[in-house]
């Protein structure tokens, strides 16, 4: 999506690394009491961790592309020396947008780094990608070249000091963390010795279990939202949008956790990884989450539903190359039924790097033949696309496909 904003000077990153924090203590002390009590707190605050670390600004300058056109440049926009110009007129001039890569957390465009070159000017985001103009006033290309690298660097400048407040803001996280979990945790020890002592029975969450689940700030209930166009067809449900990112995002960060802890989850099969996501995903979300369910073409790993369709569905699987990966999307657009229906498919790779498998996913899903589009993907190894249902290009499927990295960590013998 894009956005406009200025340059490094929205807001200070001192503002936006306080509210970063506030969340992170927010999103502690509102989990379960019974969660706090039973969670293992090393891997709890490596998922916090990993959810809240941001990722310097780094500009590709070496890679900056441009494209050009003639514009009607109201007179007022006109630089206030060496032009004769109308007030109320616009006059038509050549305008060159540039487009200059970009890697690292996007929200870090609009804060001022401590230390910082005073030289904002307005900009779009869109698709990792800073654009800003440039207007031809004096028919000098040579000018608009010296402006164009005087922006170029004092981009890098600024992502240079802010990368160190970057830096500054990770390296205390951790602490910040710790501290509240443990203070978090002593008090809901302390209340519940207090209730004991007076003889209140402390009732516990069975619900919630006791070895690690990614945390959510608040029980969310899916409530499927009916569409309508103004064609003729009967609304249909579908999962709401920020519903179903954050169904994705509990998928990610528990994948991210199995990446983090080889010795625990590198040689387990597809059921008890498939298990594992799901463990993490029914205390968090009201509607029926299950595992192996039969329904309209077979069986699926996890799937939810309303009214006894399927409104999400996600299959989990090894990946075995591109024929396999065809056949998975097969299969998982067979379980659904309704517009705008929602997937996932989520691959464990087994092989010693993730380059090649990444590659292949992207080369290749293009080449389903319900394949729509391309959407933006979310990380390196979470990729959004969308399709349509075989036979009804009516109905579309969003599909977001979640890759792990599990090489075994020993060989298997035959």
């Amino acid at each position: 999506m894009k956005r406009s904003l200025t340059i490094f000077a929205e807001m200070s990153f001192f503002e936006f690394s306080r509210h970063l924090t506030g969340k992170a203590k927010t999103e502690i002390l509102s989990q379960d009491p019974d969660y706090m009590l039973n969670v293992n707190e090393t891997e709890y605050i490596e998922h916090l961790i990993s959810t809240f670390t941001l990722d310097p600004i780094r500009f590709n300058v070496a890679d900056v592309t441009a494209d050009t056109c003639e514009q009607m440049i109201p007179a007022e926009r006109f630089p206030h020396f060496g032009h004769r110009v109308t007030a109320g007129q616009s006059y038509s001039k050549q305008v060159f947008r540039f487009y200059v890569p970009f890697t690292g957390t996007e929200d870090l465009l609009g804060c001022n780094p401590s230390t910082f070159l005073r030289s904002t000017f307005q900009a779009e985001v869109a698709s990792e990608t800073v654009s800003f103009e440039l207007v031809d006033y004096a028919g000098d290309g040579a000018q608009v070249k010296v402006e164009k690298e005087n922006r170029l660097k004092a981009l890098e400048v600024n992502a240079n000091y802010l990368a160190e407040d970057v830096r500054k803001f990770n390296a205390s996280l951790r602490l910040e963390a710790q501290t509240t979990f443990q203070a978090r945790k002593a008090e809901i020890l302390r209340q519940r010795k207090v209730a004991a002592s007076v003889g209140v029975p402390i009732r516990t969450a069975n619900s919630i279990p006791g070895t690690f689940a990614v945390p959510t700030t608040v029980r969310r209930k899916i409530s499927p939202r009916p569409q309508a166009s103004t064609g003729s067809f009967i609304p249909e449900p579908s999962i709401d949008e920020t519903v179903y990112q954050e169904i994705l995002q509990v998928i990610q960060d528990t994948g991210r956790v199995f990446e983090r802890l080889p010795s625990t989850y590198a040689d387990k099969d597809e059921e008890s990884l498939r298990d594992h996501l799901i463990l993490q995903l029914e205390p968090r979300f009201e509607g029926s989450t299950t595992g192996e369910t039969f329904n309209k073409s077979g069986k699926t790993d996890i799937l939810m539903r309303y009214e006894n369709k399927n409104v999400f569905v996600a299959e989990c699987k090894f990946w075995k190359g591109q024929k396999a990966h065809l056949e998975a999307i097969d299969q998982i657009l067979s379980y659904l039924t309704w517009r705008d229906s929602k997937a996932a498919l989520v691959y464990f790779m087994q092989s010693k790097e993730m380059t090649e498998p990444l590659k292949a996913v992207q080369a290749h899903t293009s080449e389903h033949p319900c394949f729509v589009a391309s959407r933006d993907k979310k990380e390196e190894s979470w990729f959004n696309y969308e399709f349509h249902l075989p036979g009804d290009n009516g109905r579309a499927v969003r599909l977001a496909i979640l890759c792990f990295h599990l090489p075994p960590t020993h060989v298997r013998k035959a």
